[in-house]
């Protein structure tokens, strides 16, 4: 039984593999706090992020079924300001690992589609000082869901979405006098993103 187990394993594996394109690529993008802060000024739009993201993507599609899956490996930072202090800045650098499904349509050299995207993080380093707290009450990992849409066009994804971050930045030891804040340092948010797959 073992054997004929093994061996189905093996047939899906090889289908799968015969059937799937395979692409690999370099992703990069900018955060913000809503889609309304996106303007058609580039300057406006630049001003107004609230953070960026960079790093590495690879695609696994089913031809013809419009199905893909694309973990990705990103480099991210996290901007906010303190409440009751506008001029100083939180910022927050996470590395990132997002696993976006897709499901669209290939029309031939482009292919619309919406995405699902669960993600899990890890906080780096925090690159101002969190008021006075130190920086080991910081809840390391975050996790969270992302939904949104995008379009492949040939070697170029655009994709834009919304990312909830579910987790706490202070650990539950921890009693921040600007948990809201912190709150709002988590990748929450929306997010535009451009990828280059090869």
């Amino acid at each position: 039984m073992k054997k004929y187990t093994l061996l189905l394993i093996l047939i899906l594996f090889s289908a799968t593999a015969s059937f799937s394109q395979v692409r690999f690529g370099v992703k990069g993008g900018l955060g913000f706090a809503n889609i309304s802060n996106v303007s058609s000024n580039l300057d406006n739009t630049w001003n107004n992020q609230t953070g960026y993201h960079f790093g590495l993507a690879l695609q696994l599609k089913v031809p013809f079924v419009g199905l893909a899956i694309q973990p990705e490996l990103l480099y991210s930072t996290v901007k906010t300001s303190l409440e009751n202090d506008p001029g100083n800045l939180v910022s927050i650098d996470y590395l990132t690992l997002p696993i976006d499904l897709q499901l669209g349509a290939d029309l031939v050299i482009f292919r619309p589609f919406i995405v699902a995207s669960p993600f899990v993080s890890y906080v780096l380093q925090n690159n101002t000082r969190l008021e006075d707290q130190p920086f080991d009450d910081i809840n390391r990992f975050d996790y969270g869901i992302g939904l949104g849409a995008g379009i492949d066009i040939w070697k170029i994804q655009i994709v834009g979405k919304y990312n909830w971050g579910l987790g706490k930045l202070q650990t539950a030891e921890s009693n921040w006098d600007q948990a809201e804040t912190y709150k709002n340092a988590t990748l929450q948010g929306f997010q535009l993103s451009v990828a280059i797959l090869f």
